[in-house]
């Protein structure tokens, strides 16, 4: 069994569910997924909740503590005194841990964000299939999708702002990219296919509109209700070509397209006060970092 410690936003739960599914099949095993970060609101976090739900996963959520499966793990499986059979990893490491996909025990328990596809390369095509979603959308979403599919080249853009400009930590440590890296992304984008357009996401559609000087063809996408992450999410995924932010919102919005020659811009910097902490794993290798 694998238990997978579910946290933080939308992008965070992505990438903590595709590692946990990776090792449940490299072990031959079930994955379950602990939710019990999402029944406390913490200080030092942006309140989240669990947003997993429309997708079609395959894995059963724990329904109770892990230590309950600890214990009757060990307490079941014999010759438990000769060798481990249950597991902690906890990340330790931005970069991928290569010990990490090596763990082979009875019962393991994921605690972290495991931010690289290199954590789930190995099964990335059953990492689509689950990652599909299955949900009701209402007529705002269509009306942005049968845009996007009409549109001849149709190119996301993720500006984040929010908690990365208004919270204590998060302003340090992620920090707004700030708009040098779109007047350079936009320009590489327009090279490259003239004839695009750019539907433009962003947590404060009215400051990009007020600051970000855009003479191509663009739409905002501005997506209301509790599932507008979800629907953002979605439309992202249905562009042919990605600008992202630094964020694992918009890196899981151009992963989940699945065109083979699709372009992804991606910030250089990807954080702004993490000196010791090492992305050359973070963005795929047929991205472009500016």
């Amino acid at each position: 069994m694998v238990i997978a410690r579910i946290s933080g936003g939308l992008g965070n739960q992505l990438f903590q569910y595709a590692l946990g599914k990776s090792l449940a099949l490299l072990n031959n095993t079930s994955l379950y997924i602990d939710l019990s970060y999402y029944k406390y609101e913490y200080e030092t976090d942006t309140p989240r909740k669990f947003k997993l739900h429309p997708f079609a996963l395959d894995c059963s959520i724990l329904d109770t503590s892990p230590y309950v499966y600890v214990s009757k793990a060990t307490k079941l499986l014999p010759n438990r005194s000769f060798r481990p059979f249950v597991q902690f990893v906890k990340e330790e490491q931005f970069h991928i841990d290569p010990a990490v996909l090596k763990t082979r025990a009875n019962l393991i328990i994921l605690d972290g964000c495991w931010q690289s596809e290199g954590y789930f390369a190995n099964c990335a095509d059953v990492i689509r299939k689950d990652l599909t979603f299955k949900r009701e959308t209402g007529d705002l979403f269509a009306s942005y999708r049968s845009k996007i599919e009409r549109t001849d080249v149709p190119v996301s853009l993720h500006i984040r702002r929010g908690d990365y400009v208004s919270h204590p930590e998060f302003s340090q440590s992620f920090g707004f990219l700030g708009l040098d890296y779109y007047n350079k992304a936009i320009p590489v984008m327009i090279q490259r296919f003239p004839n695009a357009t750019f539907f433009i996401f962003s947590d404060d559609p009215e400051w990009v509109r007020e600051n970000l000087p855009l003479n191509v063809p663009h739409e905002f996408v501005i997506n209301t209700g509790r599932d507008a992450d979800l629907d953002d999410l979605q439309l992202m995924s249905l562009c042919d070509h990605h600008i992202i932010a630094n964020s694992s919102f918009s890196w899981w919005g151009a992963w989940l397209n699945p065109k083979r020659n699709k372009q992804v811009i991606a910030p250089e910097r990807w954080f702004k006060n993490k000196p010791s902490w090492d992305t050359k794993d973070l963005i795929p290798a047929a991205w472009m970092r500016i």
